[in-house]
């Protein structure tokens, strides 16, 4: 079976092309005039079709919201944390480690005071049959590395699979943290 692609919906396309038409100005001249413009013909020659929210798709929607909210909402003494996890995460290091790997590292002496909150979902889409769906959070993650306090605030990409009517986490990629004290990740589309 050939691979499923994700597709942009109409709004995220009629976003991006007015966001470039707004780039035109003095820096991209007559050249993004043009490209704009084709963009703005291309997304308004498109048929618009509505994304259908039955009740099934809603609950979807909130399965993968709550899950969103479960893994990204957490502290030391809990572990059903890694209950929920069934594949890989890379690391902010690039290293991919799978959840044994994780609770390995978070039971170890040398991180304490583990605790972690969902800060905003930021993009949530599904594949058309609905067996799929990937997100980006904003997150936040406080911990101490071998007496070092930790403090920051990441992005956290998810990709999730419905298995058995029961949506499943099989990835993640975690960028690295910044502190709370600057500017929050963005722009998003």
């Amino acid at each position: 079976m050939p691979p499923r692609h994700f597709s942009l919906t109409s709004h995220m396309l009629n976003h991006n092309v007015m966001r470039a038409a707004s780039l035109r100005p003095a820096f991209f001249g007559r050249l993004a005039g043009r490209a704009s413009a084709r963009l703005r013909s291309r997304a308004s020659s498109r048929p618009s079709k509505p994304r259908a929210f039955s009740a099934v798709a809603s609950s979807d929607e909130q399965q993968v919201r709550d899950l969103l909210e479960r893994i990204h909402t957490y502290r030391a003494d809990d572990d059903s944390y890694f209950d929920l996890w069934k594949g890989w995460t890379c690391r902010p290091s690039g290293n991919p480690a799978s959840q044994e790997m994780m609770k390995a590292m978070m039971d170890s002496k040398d991180v304490t005071g583990v605790s972690g909150d969902l800060i905003d979902i930021k993009i949530l889409d599904f594949s058309e049959d609905r067996t799929m769906a990937y997100s980006a959070v904003v997150a936040s993650a406080a911990f101490s590395y071998k007496g070092t306090p930790n403090d920051d605030v990441y992005v956290f990409t998810n990709v999730f699979k419905k298995v058995d009517g029961v949506w499943e986490t099989v990835w993640g990629h975690r960028s690295t943290g910044r502190s709370p004290d600057e500017d929050p990740p963005a722009p998003w589309p």
